[in-house]
């Protein structure tokens, strides 16, 4: 529908499609909807060869404008979910994680669960109070069809995928999307969907119907993770998006690093910590980049520089950072500079990263639908020889039970393999 386009696009495109299809002046709208996207669609492509730093590195410039010729041909007969859907299938193709069209503000709705992609399995950890008996549940099908066939589908589409680890993210993150779900096929309805789950050897179908993305943040509050909570109290430093604990009976300092804070704050958090470990002679620091899809990786480094005048820290051992798949940008980045600067072991599964490729992301709105497309700046080289992923040195993988049960078997790896090196 017309009203799906976002908030930001002019008023003539926010027009109900219904009136318009029966008012004496629809071609005449038409013509002008099919003007606003093809100048949409130049901006997209001239202002993207103009700005990212290597467009063509993996798609060359024939094909990929041949895709938006393509593109703009078939505007006529294409809703506008779907023309935005190709512009998604287009970026994807380009091939590096920084450049994407993330549907950021797009005003589109969202069936009210969180989904994530566990090994193989499309669990619910997120959903409304009235619908709690869905948390933990497996999701089997999607309108009828298996799970695996609907990641492959939708996958061409995901934005910020630069690996199969980062695609797993992000296919649990979209696949909720109702207009996106619609456009592609998922879904007979941009409203409504129907599927299948699987909990405690029970299995039952049922419709979720769509909602707006406030309603989406009111509603959606209840959760299963894999962390323990980390509130605030005396042993607790934080800063935006990040959070210390000094772990006295594990002889660990613990750093939550979910985000980035200004350049300020982490100077102000960093020396706190340092502080704080040098008083208490803690031997161990463990840097958890698990929900860290990135930032400034310079504030990063500002942290690494405080930890390294830490000498009561066993710097031999006793550094750990953990990573997974959502581990994306300046936390993989991080992650790589940590094993360098801070002798630090990188435990849990791989990053949704590549190592070495393209990042220090800019951005831009399309000039008549307002939808957001980013795009790479620079190259950067975090590691060696160059893998898809930065892996880690001790492979410990997150399961869906592990979600279920509260449990988190990588930090539980680090408080064993500190008390083991303590005796």
């Amino acid at each position: 529908m017309i009203s799906d386009l976002t908030k930001h696009a002019p008023r003539s495109l926010l027009l109900l499609g219904a009136l318009l299809a029966t008012a004496p002046n629809a071609h005449a709208f038409q013509d002008e909807r099919q003007i606003a996207w093809q100048e949409d669609i130049e901006v997209y492509a001239e202002t993207l060869e103009a700005r990212h730093i290597d467009l063509f590195h993996s798609l060359p410039r024939d094909r990929f404008y041949s895709q938006v010729d393509a593109l703009t041909a078939s505007l006529p007969s294409l809703s506008d979910p779907q023309i935005v859907a190709s512009l998604m299938r287009i970026t994807h193709a380009i091939g590096d994680g920084h450049t994407a069209m993330p549907l950021w503000g797009s005003g589109y709705h969202r069936y009210p669960i969180e989904v994530r992609w566990i090994g193989g399995e499309a669990l619910i950890v997120a959903t409304s109070r009235d619908n709690i008996a869905l948390l933990g549940a497996r999701i089997t099908h999607w309108n009828g069809q298996e799970m695996d066939a609907v990641l492959e589908q939708l996958a061409p589409y995901l934005p910020f995928v630069e690996n199969p680890h980062s695609e797993a993210v992000r296919v649990g993150m979209y696949l909720t999307i109702a207009e996106l779900g619609h456009a592609i096929g998922l879904s007979p309805s941009a409203s409504t969907t129907r599927i299948t789950l699987e909990k405690d050897g029970r299995r039952q179908t049922l419709s979720l119907d769509a909602v707006t993305t406030q309603a989406f943040r009111e509603r959606v509050d209840q959760h299963i993770s894999y962390r323990q909570p980390m509130g605030p109290g005396p042993d607790v430093i934080e800063a935006p998006g990040i959070r210390f604990a000094a772990l006295d009976d594990k002889n660990l300092g613990y750093i939550r690093f979910d985000s980035y804070p200004s350049e300020d704050a982490m100077d102000a958090f960093a020396q706190s910590v340092a502080e704080v470990l040098e008083a208490r002679g803690i031997r161990n620091i463990a840097i958890d980049f698990r929900e860290n899809f990135g930032g400034n990786f310079y504030v990063g480094l500002l942290l690494a520089e405080y930890l390294n005048l830490v000498d009561t820290l066993d710097w031999q051992n006793g550094v750990y950072v953990l990573t997974s798949g959502i581990t994306f940008s300046a936390a993989m980045s991080n992650s790589a500079q940590y094993a360098d600067l801070l002798n630090a072991r990188r435990v849990g599964e791989p990053t949704g990263a590549t190592p070495c490729g393209y990042q220090d992301m800019g951005q831009f709105n399309l000039p008549n639908s307002g939808f957001l497309i980013t795009y790479s700046k620079r190259r950067f080289c975090f590691a060696e020889p160059v893998d898809e992923a930065l892996a880690p040195d001790v492979r410990i993988a997150t399961t869906a039970d592990d979600y279920r049960m509260a449990r988190d078997p990588v930090l539980e790896w680090v408080i064993d393999d500190i008390a083991v090196r303590s005796e």
